[in-house]
């Protein structure tokens, strides 16, 4: 672990209470050590739930999983009624850059008749992902072709509006596209062609807009994850009595390490499209917010979001269900 997910899972599940009643809700908890989930086929016969841990190789891995899935049985319809489809996103360097497909970084594609977006200062923004719909597994909501593209600035936020994102208005002052902009192509029948360099700020950007990275996606589910801010209200109470009901069956087990274990089988880290988010810190969104997490970006060996932080788009679904994406939200923090 990169912290002491002890500590955290303690904070957060007396933050999400916090945060349900009064709005707030930037304490620090989250382990994002957590990798790709593999599906309920593969590991959730243990305790009859569906596979909502990360999954790495390794007996200690499988032993820690087991007993969350346990300490989680009791609340195992609970959490089968949040499952969510998502596509999981694999990265790999591309040896040549190619506007028409799915990658983080490298030229955009971009066609005739349409304004490059720009940031306040006319500097062209960056690249951050472009995702080529018809590559990606279907997706309930999400539509099935065109282009989705994601562009940020190269400035000490890398375009979000944090200094902004206060109070129970946060949300609406992350979804102004000053600094960033989601892009929507319905049809790619136009030919691309070549848009502006970006060039301020690149040496400051979370990835090497130089050195793009190819996206391939795998379809899988997810529960909702315990940074989430709806996670109380879907546990109807937390995992706290949870915990405290199986270390009275067994007393051998310490809070520490079944704190532990759940903080690590409850993450959502990881890049994806749709699922539920992850957090350095905590949801930026209130308990009542029904946005949905459209986009995430985690850091690796390719993205540093900070300090190995995190960065999520959210959307509301009838505005996904419209094809329109001028309202979305965009936040990352990090440690």
């Amino acid at each position: 672990m990169k912290t002491g997910t002890a500590v955290l899972l303690s904070m957060a599940i007396v933050v999400a209470g916090l945060a349900a009643t009064a709005g707030v809700g930037y304490a620090v908890y989250r382990n994002i050590e957590g990798q790709i989930e593999k599906g309920a086929a593969q590991t959730g016969a243990d305790a009859g739930l569906p596979d909502s841990g990360a999954q790495t190789p390794g007996c200690a891995k499988a032993d820690d999983d087991a007993q969350a899935k346990a300490v989680l049985a009791p609340a195992d319809e609970a959490l089968r009624k949040t499952q969510r489809p998502v596509a999981r996103i694999e990265l790999s360097a591309l040896a040549r850059d190619d506007a028409g497909i799915s990658k983080v970084g490298g030229q955009a594609y971009w066609a005739a008749g349409r304004d490059y977006p720009r940031d306040g200062k006319g500097q062209p923004l960056f690249l951050l992902a472009q995702v080529n719909l018809a590559e990606v597994p279907k997706m309930p909501g999400y539509p099935e072709r065109g282009m989705l593209q994601f562009f940020i600035s190269g400035d000490d936020y890398y375009g979000a509006a944090l200094d902004d994102a206060h109070g129970q208005g946060r949300m609406d002052a992350l979804a102004k596209q000053a600094g960033f902009r989601v892009i929507y192509w319905p049809e790619l029948a136009a030919a691309a062609i070549a848009p502006p360099k970006a060039t301020a700020g690149a040496d400051s950007l979370p990835f090497d807009p130089a050195k793009p990275q190819r996206m391939r996606f795998i379809a899988d589910h997810e529960t909702i994850g315990a940074n989430d801010a709806h996670f109380e209200q879907a546990l109807e109470g937390g995992v706290q009595p949870l915990i405290e009901r199986y270390r009275g069956e067994h007393p051998d087990a310490t809070e520490e390490d079944l704190q532990d274990a759940l903080s690590d089988y409850l993450s959502r880290s990881g890049h994806k499209l749709g699922g539920y988010p992850d957090f350095t810190q905590s949801d930026p969104r209130e308990s009542s917010d029904r946005r949905l997490l459209l986009f995430q970006l985690d850091s690796d060996d390719a993205l540093m979001w900070g300090d190995s932080g995190i960065a999520n788009f959210f959307i509301d679904p009838d505005d996904l269900a419209r094809a329109d994406f001028s309202r979305v939200s965009y936040h990352w923090d990090c440690y």
